[in-house]
């Protein structure tokens, strides 16, 4: 499972809705509005492979 935006916000060394800003520019530019689709669709694209 993933992680939650605050856990993300962590691990990274930045705020929560700076994690939230990147999430939202990714669903637009993926013409999507789950984290779950912007996967699917980012490995339709090959932006990304599926996990093997």
């Amino acid at each position: 499972m993933g992680q939650a935006n605050r856990e993300i916000a962590r691990n990274l060394f930045v705020s929560e809705a700076t994690v939230k800003s990147h999430l939202s520019h990714i669903y637009t530019n993926l013409e999507v509005d789950t984290r779950a689709a912007a996967v699917a669709r980012a490995i339709e694209q090959r932006i990304i492979r599926p996990p093997t």
